[in-house]
């Protein structure tokens, strides 16, 4: 979605998102960026085709989801919803509304609202993500360094030096640095964007901010 914000500024991206409702809320399997129809006003309006919607409706459908809400941007303008934002949340209650603030074409924002049906008005959602193979990556990694340091355990085994040598190096290639690369592909894309988006565009943000 960031991406995507980006690439459309000075004008409103826009984009459904995909997944399904639970007791605790709403999970999001899957994003659909779609073109923004507004032409003639990008800039603060969007507009998503209704067959693109209808489309994408039936794909999650055959996946055993739904659509639970709508991403778009504000080009130099919060992450908070616009009267036109509020009026579309009113007509749609059930959906969440993403909103990616960008100023001067980097992300500033991300925030997300939903129509309170009890107390009529948009109120802000808490958004997690959850970064699965990021976890998964950092614990294959702590195996590796693991099996790195049990490695010399071998030699003291009952079997032949041969047997301990090859069995050593079998453990420390294979599976030592075996867990260490599968590591590093389940958390190297996660880790990156991690880095890049929070501690990265965090200190950014912290530096334009004194320079202000």
């Amino acid at each position: 979605m960031l991406k995507e914000a980006k690439a459309a500024y000075p004008h409103e991206c826009c984009g459904l998102l995909v997944g399904n409702s639970n007791d605790y809320g709403k999970e999001i399997h899957e994003v659909y960026p779609v073109e923004n129809k507004n032409k003639v006003r990008a800039a603060d309006r969007y507009e998503i085709d209704s067959k693109e919607f209808d489309r994408i409706d039936r794909e999650a459908t055959k996946k055993g989801w739904n659509i639970t809400g709508i991403y778009h941007s504000h080009p130099d303008h919060p992450a908070e919803p616009s009267e036109f934002d509020k009026d579309c949340a009113c007509v749609w209650a059930e959906y969440s509304y993403i909103i990616i603030s960008v100023k001067n074409g980097v992300d500033d924002d991300l925030r997300c609202w939903r129509y309170d049906t009890e107390k009529p008005g948009v109120g802000e959602e808490e958004i997690k993500v959850n970064r699965r193979n990021f976890k998964i990556g950092l614990l294959l990694m702590g195996l590796s360094f693991t099996a790195y340091f049990i490695v010399p355990g071998i030699y003291f085994l009952p079997l032949t030096s041969k047997v301990k040598a090859s069995s050593a190096l079998v453990s420390y290639f294979c599976i030592s640095w075996g867990l260490m690369g599968l590591g590093i592909c389940f958390a190297g894309k996660e880790g990156y964007e991690l880095l890049k988006g929070q501690v990265l565009m965090g200190f950014y943000r912290k530096m334009i901010g004194k320079k202000k």
